[in-house]
């Protein structure tokens, strides 16, 4: 009886430690784990709830959608025009990121990807999904905050 209890016990202690996808990896390694691609964006609200989209306001332009942004580990990126380039746009480029405020804030020096430049709040970031937010005021709208969604 008292190893059926004590076998009982250690199963549900083991059950009960169930990870989460993210569990243990910090955002670091997350933001570093694979290549990013732009999967949607726009102008919306602090929860992240976009109510003008880029794409179809063609503020991103369709050989822009293609593309890829790496992050490596110590702070230098580089972004990938891949097949569909844009005119004038070189097939790489390098940037530099770090994050900041108790990793809430991720900055990006140079332009990583679609316009992706200057300090976003991390709203989202898990192993396949990163949403980042910027404050910024633009002609005709005033102040806003930019969403861009990105993905693996």
């Amino acid at each position: 009886m008292k190893y059926s209890v004590a076998a009982i016990f250690i199963c549900l202690s083991l059950l009960s430690c169930k990870k989460d996808d993210d569990a243990g990896e910090n955002k670091s390694e997350l933001i570093t784990s694979a290549a990013w691609k732009y999967d949607t964006g726009g102008i919306g609200d602090a929860s992240g709830n976009i109510v003008f989209d880029f794409v179809t306001a063609g503020v991103i332009p369709s050989c822009a959608l293609d593309n890829t942004v790496k992050f490596e580990m110590g702070g230098a990126g580089t972004s990938y025009e891949n097949a569909d380039i844009c005119p004038s746009s070189p097939a790489t480029s390098t940037f530099g990121w770090s994050l900041l405020n108790n990793e809430t804030v991720l900055n990006i020096t140079g332009t990583a990807t679609t316009g992706l430049s200057g300090q976003f709040t991390i709203k989202t970031l898990t192993t396949s999904k990163m949403t980042l937010l910027k404050d910024t005021t633009i002609t005709g709208f005033g102040n806003v905050t930019a969403i861009f969604n990105l993905k693996h």
